[in-house]
């Protein structure tokens, strides 16, 4: 760096301010702005500013323009780094040219290196080829000599040495320079830029250092908290307290890995700072703070939404359901006045579709919920359109035609939304417009590409691009990586992140080239020597930024320990209590006025004339966990469905039920006795196509014919097996109901159930069956007073038109067909024991026969109806493991049940 240093109030006439980042160029503008007014000026030249690249890029464009450059020695085109790194992904591919691991390789990540290890040895001065090589280095000096004929087959060159020409171009003599030249916020001296001074100074030029710290260093400290949320809300109430006592403060909260702290650190400077910030409608209020990194763009919703109807366009015979919904729910397309329609419209996809699926399946069903009333005119218009779009355009094209096409089909969509945008969403839209241009930039080096191609290569320009939406005013809080330098002293800065594993930052240098070429140049990241070097290097910058300093750590992190680092050994250590972090924003408001207890295991009464719906799965509920059965069965919410592919149990379960009703309608023991096998199969065979062709029409698409043919001989297999132990029954039957409709009133709750099947013995008693095809099937429950299985004991005990003698779960899978009941006597059902027998005693202990066993029955679920009558709604759990089918579990608060269990466990 040179040895004469500026400071930001004596930058004026003819300097030019050459920044280490674009970032620092735009703070340096505004901040000389306001030293020029401290100073009582009211007008001033603007302070030139640029990055390197920017204002070589002007001296040498000019000096062509001027002739001072001749037009041959300027032919050759730079690449951007995107295009640099596809050209050394095609030469990476046509080196390695059927290598029988090529299909091994991570390509792009191979080209990421290769450009990376191009960059040290061109820039650094390295020759990789006279050193002892590796594998890996013999790799890359082969894949350089394919990326070089490339270049020089297309007339370009890459960023490295296009940068290594400028400078030659100024050595030599080419361009109109300034006066004085300062460069800013360069911790590390980059061979190139040093080659760039010597060139400066040899032209005459002055070459400044544009001081951005102060003399003195600052009063710093060093601070532990548990782990790192903790220490960000600490750091984030810091600057609240700061901003509190001088509202004119200029703070920094700077962190080594901004990019996985920045959720967190955003969180907690909104619970600081904007708490207002958590309400959906004020999302976008201008913050306090602003953060020097931002997130990829194709993580910004708006051009999330357009690359998604893009990639929906582009496949619509293979659509990713879960994409889909997500697309759905997004407002930045066709109209937001269908927003609910098209909630409810996802709602139903998965209930009905695979998971991977087609977009005309996608718009048959949606034509014909239409039809039944779901107002979706404008979203089925703008899908229509967008596929028949899509598919008029031609197999292949160039990227700046894709560009273009991508464009039209984006708007055709009704991409960004009928809304105003604000201004996020504006600056997000226009940078999408811009990452269209820089994909149009790839036709020399693509040609005539696919559209998948061409879709592929924009979203990847979306996912390196990096959106950081400009802050409106200027923000009182910057949040900063290291690298990041301020545009002028601070009043005060939080250091996050000093721990041991991370700073110094580990050594990691390119794999493609000699480990100990880079460490005698001192190459960034060559070794721990110079990470120790250059962190104690930009700790001294940190340190002389400010008057005050705070440098924090975290001691744990995901259960491991952590230690601090040994650059801030030599910081005493904060006052005890001094940073504390501060109760949450949720804590704060609780203390903030008199607590009112509100009593929430009540809900209102069921009031005259309301039917609650649910049947004795309410009563299962509300047996189990009150909360749930009030939730889902009296407030209507429930889970959305999960697409399967092909049939989820439920829907499996339901064919098999269709089977064995088809089969069993009209028959009983002794017409199962006479089949023969060949009878037997034939009459199966007549139920499950029964039961399948029931099955198709209750639901909005047909199984498909292969898939529907595999279910049958599940169903037959299933079937035959089940009634191959059926034939081992006692006593003889006949089937009297299938799949029997009851509705009954108990304690003023209605209660509809279906009963799978009734049958008659020779007496004229029934005996009440529920087919199951769970692994695990209980009627322990039926001995408690709460009931968690209540549909064959609310049919024996209060609906029942004649007298039940037994009630029983028929088990019917592959490895185990059972029957798991009680009965009035044994021996009426395989393995099912009479209310009398030992067996049954040690189930039901305290009742005496089968008509106690009835009154029990009643008694039980009359009170658990009686709770849902009252409006209990208690959210208690016996065992978690009973919601395994609750859909509400989100709303039972267990979490914070467990968290009061161990709070007052001994």
């Amino acid at each position: 760096m040179a040895a004469v240093t500026l400071s930001l109030a004596d930058a004026c006439g003819d300097l030019v301010v050459l920044c280490a980042s674009a970032r620092l160029a735009r703070h340096l503008r505004t901040a000389h702005g306001r030293a020029q007014a401290a100073r009582g000026l009211d007008r001033w030249p603007a302070l030139a500013t640029a990055t390197v690249s920017q204002w070589l890029g002007r001296i040498v464009s000019d000096a062509v323009l001027a002739g001072e450059i001749p037009l041959d020695a300027a032919r050759r085109v730079a690449l951007n780094p995107a295009q640099e790194r596809l050209l050394w992904e095609r030469a990476i591919g046509a080196a390695d040219s059927g290598a029988p691991e090529e299909a091994l390789f991570d390509r792009e990540g191979l080209a990421q290196a290769a450009a990376e290890a191009n960059e040290l040895a061109a820039g650094w001065g390295l020759r990789p080829e006279a050193a002892p090589q590796g594998e890996e280095t013999r790799a890359f000096l082969h894949w350089r000599e394919a990326f070089r004929a490339l270049l020089d087959a297309g007339g370009w060159l890459e960023p490295v040495r296009h940068l290594e020409w400028q400078i030659g171009c100024i050595a030599r003599g080419a361009g109109r320079l300034p006066a004085r030249i300062a460069f800013a916020g360069f911790d590390r001296i980059h061979p190139q830029e040093a080659r760039l001074m010597e060139a400066l100074a040899t032209r005459g030029v002055e070459v400044l250092e544009l001081a951005l710290t102060r003399d003195a260093p600052a009063a710093a400290v060093a601070v532990a908290f548990p782990d790192v949320r903790a220490e960000c809300r600490a750091a984030a109430a810091w600057a609240a307290r700061r901003l509190a006592a001088d509202p004119q403060a200029r703070l920094a909260i700077v962190a080594p890995d901004l990019g996985s702290l920045r959720p967190l650190l955003a969180a907690a400077l909104d619970e600081a700072l904007h708490p207002a910030a958590f309400d959906p409608a004020r999302a976008e209020m201008p913050r306090r703070y602003d953060f020097s990194l931002g997130t990829p763009l194709a993580r910004a919703p708006l051009a999330e939404t357009a690359l998604a109807l893009l990639a929906l366009a582009g496949r619509p015979r293979r659509v990713e359901l879960a994409r889909l919904g997500e697309l759905l729910h997004r407002p930045y397309w066709a109209t937001e006045e269908e927003a609910d329609a098209r909630d409810r419209l996802d709602a139903r996809l998965r209930e009905t579709l695979a998971p991977e699926t087609t977009l005309e399946r996608v718009l048959r069903l949606a034509r014909r919920l239409a039809a039944r009333g779901l107002a979706l005119p404008r979203t089925l218009t703008v899908l229509d359109g967008l596929v028949q779009a899509a598919a008029a355009q031609p197999a292949k094209q160039l990227p700046s035609q894709w560009a273009r096409a991508f464009a039209a089909l984006a708007a055709a969509a009704g991409w960004p939304g009928d809304r105003g945008l604000s201004s996020v969403e504006w600056q997000a839209r226009h940078a999408f417009a811009e990452t269209l241009d820089a994909l149009a930039q790839f036709d020399g080096l693509l040609g005539r590409i696919a559209y998948g191609e061409a879709l592929g290569r924009l979203q990847r320009l979306c996912a390196e691009r990096i959106f950081q939406p400009e802050a409106e005013g200027e923000p009182a809080v910057l949040v900063m990586g290291l690298l990041e330098a301020a545009a002028e002293p601070l009043d005060a800065v939080w250091v996050l992140g000093m721990n041991d594993q991370a700073w110094p930052p580990p050594a990691r240098p390119n794999p493609l080239l000699p480990a100990e070429l880079q460490r005698r140049v001192g190459a960034p990241n060559a070794s721990a020597e110079v990470q120790a070097e250059f962190a104690a290097t930009l700790q001294r910058r940190l340190l002389h930024s400010a008057p005050t300093a705070v440098f924090s750590w975290a001691r744990t992190e995901g259960g491991r320990e952590l230690r601090p680092s040994p650059l801030i050994a030599g910081l005493p250590p904060a006052a005890e209590g001094e940073f504390a972090a501060p109760a949450g924003l949720a804590e704060g408001l609780a203390g903030s006025g008199e607590l009112v207890r509100l009593d929430d295991n009540r809900a209102p009464p069921v009031a005259p004339g309301e039917r609650v719906r649910g049947g004795t799965g309410l009563l299962r509920a509300q047996a189990l966990c009150p909360a749930w059965a009030f939730y889902q069965y009296r407030l209507g919410a429930r889970a959305l469905g999960e697409p399967v592919t092909g049939l989820d149990p439920a829907a499996r379960g339901t064919l098999l039920h269709g089977v064995l009703e088809h089969f069993w309608r009209g028959r009983g023991s002794a017409d199962l006795a006479a089949f023969d096998e060949a009878a037997l199969a034939d009459a199966l065979g007549a139920a499950a196509d029964a039961a399948i062709a029931a099955f198709d029409r209750s639901r909005e698409e047909a199984m498909a014919p292969r898939f529907a043919a595999l279910e049958k001989e599940r169903l037959l297999r299933l079937a035959a097996l089940w009634l191959g132990f059926e034939r081992g029954r006692p006593v003889p039957f006949r089937v009297v109901a299938c799949e029997q409709a009851v509705d009954i009133e108990i304690e003023g709750i209605a209660v509809h159930l279906v009963v799978d099947r009734i049958d008659e013995l020779a007496d004229g008693r029934h005996l009440v069956i529920d087919y199951k095809t769970a692994a695990a099937v209980s009627a322990k429950s039926w001995a408690d007073s709460r009931i968690a299985e209540p549909q064959l004991p609310v049919y024996a005990g209060l609906a029942a038109a004649g007298e039940t003698a037994g009630v029983a779960f028929a088990q019917v899978r592959s490895e185990k067909c059972a029957f798991v009941g009680i009965a009035a006597e044994g021996g009426l059902l395989p393995g099912v024991a009479g209310i009398g027998d030992d067996k049954a005693r040690k189930l039901f202990p305290a009742i005496a026969g089968w008509d106690a066993l009835l009154d029990h029955w009643r008694c039980s679920i009359a009170e658990i109806a009686r709770e849902v009558r009252d409006g209990v709604a208690a959210a208690i759990v016996n065992d978690e493991k009973d919601l395994a089918w609750c859909e509400v579990t989100p709303l039972l608060r267990l979490a914070e049940a467990r968290a009061q269990r161990e709070e007052t466990a001994p």
